[in-house]
């Protein structure tokens, strides 16, 4: 330091500006934290979204896949059709799927009884282990989906149809429609409609 020179140090005015511009780039930069961060967020909630409904729709079209023409009988010995689908009934679909493997059983025939139920919001997958049921069985249910607005099948048979068997035919007899279309209706992303090919 140079004999004669005064210390010189920041006046009151200058920090204040110091302090204005820190504190004007302090929120600019939390803002722009704040907006990154919040777009991952819905980035990640709409992938977990994603993966859940595609795990959905490939199971239920695993199912639709394995369907198979095998009437049951129901808790009281009453006949039920191999496919059963009524808006007004307590599941929007039930029917009869092949497909499942025994290796440590390999007398068991490997069909069992599926239904899908709509209610609450919630799409859940019902699955009897046996066909021909007795009194009090109980499925194992699991949820699917959560904000379902709506759920509706139709079934292609000489023209679409919107139940199943066809109104007057035998539920004994193991028809099956050639093909099922599902029309799925999500909160947050609108219809989405599938058509599943039966087999024969």
């Amino acid at each position: 330091m140079l004999l004669g020179q005064k210390n010189r140090g920041f006046t009151l005015i200058e920090v204040l500006i110091a302090l204005a511009v820190f504190s004007v780039m302090s929120i600019m930069a939390y803002g722009g934290l704040k907006t990154v961060l919040n777009a991952r967020n819905g980035t990640e909630r709409a992938a977990e979204r994603l993966t859940e409904l595609q795990m959905a729709l490939l199971l239920i079209q695993q199912d639709m896949q394995y369907m198979t023409s095998r009437p049951i009988r129901g808790e009281y010995g009453e006949q039920e059709a191999a496919l059963f689908a009524d808006s007004g009934a307590d599941y929007q679909i039930a029917f009869t799927r092949g497909g499942r493997e025994h290796p440590r059983r390999p007398g068991r025939s490997g069909l069992y009884r599926v239904a899908y139920q709509w209610g609450e919001g919630e799409l859940r997958r019902l699955v009897w282990s046996a066909l021909d049921r007795v009194d009090n069985s109980i499925p194992k249910k699991r949820v699917l989906l959560r904000g379902v607005s709506d759920i509706s099948f139709s079934f292609l048979q000489g023209g679409w149809r919107s139940s199943w068997p066809v109104p007057g035919a035998d539920v004994g007899v193991d028809t099956l429609p050639r093909a099922v279309e599902m029309v799925l209706v999500l909160e947050d992303w609108g219809t989405i409609t599938r058509t599943f090919e039966v087999p024969f």
